[in-house]
């Protein structure tokens, strides 16, 4: 019997991060079906050697990062991002080592030049592959992967004793907000459409960052009696706040993908979100969401979130359309999908290589890292290697 095949993953943040968060899907999100005999977290991020999550996880110095690579013989390397992931891959690469890149974000300074030079870049929404392709990678090589939700785990529930707990520990109309406390979310346009909307209605933030700004505006906006902060709390909770919720409200400036939306909507949860990419691409204004047009307007806002909650048939119709809209993510479907291209991937049906230019500029640009870093000898030695790679 032919042995599994072996995987590298390079995250973008430390496995510890995401322990901390809750994530309690590791296993299967870094091997997906099981496909491999052995997954390797491996990346200058980590903190130490250890077994967890069904994987290897090892620190490595970005010095010897080609020679883990090397001792570890994986049959295909995966960075998880599409910035110093994606570098530290493409820099180090082995000859006949498929690279596969996933970039999650749509902004342009966290898409590196990088990404061109992989053998398949998968993005995570069609948003986020029109800004892969402007960096000049050739389309062949683009594929959307989205994320993916356990609809065993996200589904309706009533009147559990989880979700009357919540709901006695915030009493009133309840509007949830789930996600990092960052100008993206746009934390700050729901804190003022508060003021804009009945006393009893209240806001639960669950994410983690920097709080200290969002409670001094909730202060100033008067409205700091009916805003709640958590950090974070256990994946598995979640589908319990998303159904003890009366909307669920994210009115992101911008998103990669959003996964957030589609755990809310398992869960037939009526949302409220801002009318933009991704979300316009799974989510359909009054018939599984609120999309709202004029995101940072509070005002606007709060007449969204007002009808939403209000509306008993306008909830329902929504509530019954977000179910249907997150049926295409179930968690079996897209990690067949993935297993499929990292067989694809794997037999080297790969895009066209890299252009010249494409080629030429990600030489120069790694003169000058590798010259600040460890000598304008070492640089050019690493350039010549680039340029018998792309011959």
């Amino acid at each position: 019997m032919r042995p599994k095949p072996r995987l590298v993953v390079v995250p973008s943040d430390p496995i510890s991060a995401y322990e901390r968060a809750g994530y309690d899907w590791l296993h299967r999100y870094y091997n997906p079906l099981g496909y491999f005999g052995e997954v390797i977290a491996l990346s200058p991020r980590e903190e130490k050697n250890r077994q967890a999550h069904g994987m290897t996880i090892r620190h490595v110095s970005e010095q010897f990062f080609q020679s883990a690579l090397r001792e570890i013989a994986p049959d295909v390397v995966r960075a998880y991002g599409g910035y110093w992931p994606a570098d530290l891959v493409v820099r180090n690469r082995l000859p006949h080592l498929p690279i596969v890149i996933s970039v999650h974000d749509r902004l342009p300074q966290r898409i590196h030049r990088s990404v061109a030079l992989a053998d398949v870049v998968l993005c995570m929404s069609q948003a986020v592959r029109q800004e892969v392709m402007r960096k000049g990678v050739d389309s062949e090589k683009v594929m959307v992967l989205p994320n993916r939700v356990d609809l065993n785990r996200f589904q309706p529930s009533r009147n559990t004793p989880e979700i009357q707990k919540i709901k006695a520990a915030y009493p009133g109309k309840l509007i949830l907000h789930v996600g990092r406390k960052h100008q993206e979310k746009n934390l700050d346009t729901l804190i003022r459409s508060l003021r804009h909307l009945p006393q009893e209605y209240r806001c639960v933030f669950i994410g983690t960052g920097d709080v200290q700004s969002y409670v001094a505006l909730a202060n100033t906006e008067g409205v700091a009696d009916r805003c709640y902060w958590l950090d974070h709390i256990q994946n598995q909770d979640l589908p319990h706040w998303y159904s003890a919720c009366d909307c669920f409200c994210v009115p992101s400036r911008w998103e990669g993908f959003g996964i957030v939306f589609i755990e809310a909507a398992a869960c037939g949860t009526p949302i409220v979100t801002s009318r933009i990419p991704p979300m316009t691409e799974y989510l359909r204004h009054g018939e599984s969401a609120f999309l709202v047009e004029k995101y940072e307007d509070p005002k606007c806002l709060a007449k969204a979130i007002h009808r939403t909650i209000d509306d008993t048939a306008f909830s329902a119709r929504i509530r019954i359309g977000a179910r249907t809209a997150a049926a295409p993510f179930e968690l079996s479907q897209v990690d067949a999908l993935e297993v499929q291209i990292y067989r694809e991937v794997m037999h080297r049906r790969l895009g066209s290589p890299p252009s010249a230019w494409t080629q030429q500029r990600w030489n120069a640009e790694q003169f000058v890292y590798q010259a600040i870093r460890g000598g304008a000898k070492q640089a050019w030695r690493l350039v010549r290697s680039g340029q018998k790679k792309a011959a």
